[in-house]
């Protein structure tokens, strides 16, 4: 592992030259010998590996400097899940009160569009290469294709859920005449010029059938994909239809194969099993139910310092108070003790356990000592995505029933159609519905970035979180406030990072941050 580590990052140096010194200013192609690259199947492991690397590069940190993996910043940090803690850092105190500003270093794209234009490279070449190698096969560079498509997919998507519209390359800077410097483009341009195509294109590419290596984007891998984005394109532009297209994917998905060979299926038999669904976060390769995950050996890659983690103090994230009060009374649910630390006083509100072998790390273990899987893709989360989706095309009695497949396997009774929980007068209700959905989703995925774009997706900001905000501000200033989250939507985006404005004259600030 350590040696693909080094070659991701030689990759991920040369290819993309720069970019992420100074936002699509890299040096062009041109000006290095590109003709050394791209004629082997070696090149194409390279190349994916300096990809992969990118990008767990930008979910985890760097490996040196301690809280910056921005998969639970974006995905977190901005939610009812998590606070700041009592040691926070600029960048937390301004994502748990939503007073975001252009200096809030989280704030910055520039490792999306690095992996972006390691994707782009891998685009334009891997199809030359059979010309040098006869052992490059179609299946082989087929492969690598539809990873390197769905991986700009991927980044794509996480630009325009955080900063809407975005400059637009799907080529290498490989000429001085190209223009380093570009404008935004429409997110809803990139949705449908860039993401569902070159996700399509990943589908159609990828080899079926084939038993999944839940590191590396796969069969079922990119069909989540594209349910995810068609969810999302459903709830943010109340486009009804997607929510059948999301279904059509959901239904790919589950005849995929899994890390064990299996199809993933409709039911529980792919469901890791209560007892063991903590290896989801340990092990996931061993698990029936893992899709994509991300790889962080630490003994190789450095400390996986995430923001929330089981460290003894100083966190700058802590679980926010009400949740952990509330979730850890329900003493049925297996998942509690499994995700937080439900004991009392100094040094546990602060703790998300979910991705620790507690029973076999002494307390006294730092995060460096420790390797981190986080989840990109999982089956519980396609189920209860599936669930909204079918609540939503109007199968609320099949969306209940997914629904009850999570509940259970967390040691739960099922919830019945008479439950006022989901129903009213009896019958079942698609509001309410969706709201058990969506807190099952909250307790399930907690930690798995996913909370603030599901409150987004689902258009509950502000049902969730004015009341969060105020009695945070509340708590910390001791005056009343009824603004909560805010009525300017505009929020809902993050503010372009300042040197992003200064190094590119064409990006114009989201407001209200201008």
């Amino acid at each position: 592992m350590k040696k693909i580590n080094k070659i991701a990052l030689l990759f991920v140096a040369l290819m993309s030259l720069g970019s992420c010194k100074k936002f699509l200013e890299e040096k062009p192609l041109s000006q290095v010998q590109v003709s050394d690259y791209f004629k082997s199947v070696k090149d194409i492991n390279a190349s994916l590996a300096g990809m992969y690397g990118s990008f767990q590069l930008e979910m985890i940190g760097d490996g040196v400097n301690k809280y910056g993996g921005k998969y639970h910043y974006w995905g977190e940090g901005r939610s009812d899940n998590f606070d700041e803690s009592g040691y926070a850092n600029s960048i937390m105190s301004q994502l748990a009160f939503n007073v975001l500003t252009s200096g809030n270093s989280v704030s910055n794209w520039e490792g999306l569009y690095r992996t972006i234009a390691v994707a782009n490279n891998a685009i334009k070449y891997f199809p030359e290469i059979p010309k040098y190698d006869i052992t490059a096969t179609k299946t082989i560079v087929n492969n690598g294709l539809a990873q390197a498509y769905a991986m700009r997919a991927m980044c794509y998507f996480y630009i325009i859920r955080l900063w809407g519209d975005a400059p637009m390359r799907t080529a290498p800077y490989d000429d001085l005449a190209q223009e380093p410097k570009l404008e935004r483009t429409s997110k809803d341009v990139l949705m449908d010029k860039i993401i569902i195509p070159d996700l399509l294109n990943a589908y159609e590419l990828i080899q079926k059938g084939q038993t999944a290596n839940i590191w590396n984007i796969n069969e079922g891998a990119v069909a989540a994909m594209l349910a995810d984005v068609y969810m999302w394109k459903a709830g943010t532009t109340s486009n009804n239809g997607d929510y059948a297209n999301a279904v059509t994917w959901f239904q790919k998905l589950f005849a995929a194969k899994g890390a064990t060979g299996a199809a993933y299926g409709e039911g529980a038999a792919n469901l890791e099993p209560t007892a063991t669904w903590k290896n989801l976060f340990l092990s996931p390769a061993t698990t029936k139910e893992a899709i994509w995950s991300i790889n962080w050996d630490n003994a190789n890659n450095g400390c996986a310092c995430i923001p929330v983690s089981k460290m003894k103090s100083n966190n700058p994230v802590t679980v926010d108070s009400l949740i952990h009060a509330e979730w850890k009374k329900n003493k049925l649910d297996t998942r509690v003790t499994k995700t937080i630390d439900t004991l009392t006083g100094t040094n546990h509100q602060d703790k998300l356990l979910k991705y620790y072998n507690l029973s076999s790390v002494p307390t006294s273990t730092k995060p460096e000592d420790l390797s981190v899987y986080l989840v990109m893709y999982r089956l519980g989360d396609m189920f209860l995505l599936y669930a909204e989706a079918l609540n939503k095309t109007g199968n609320q009695t099949k969306a209940l029933s997914m629904l009850n497949l999570i509940h259970q396997r967390a040691g739960l009774p099922a919830i019945l159609p008479t439950d006022p929980l989901v129903s009213t007068g009896g019958v079942l209700d698609a509001l309410k519905l969706e709201d058990a959905i969506l807190k099952e989703r909250q307790y399930e995925l907690f930690g798995e970035g996913k909370r603030w774009f599901d409150l987004v997706r689902t258009n509950h900001v502000n049902k969730i979180m004015d009341p969060i905000i105020n009695r945070r501000t509340f708590y910390a200033t001791k005056i009343p406030s009824n603004l909560g989250f805010g009525s300017n939507m505009g929020r809902l985006l993050w503010p372009l990072y300042k040197t992003l404005l200064e190094d590119n004259s064409k990006l114009v600030q989201n407001q209200p941050y201008n």
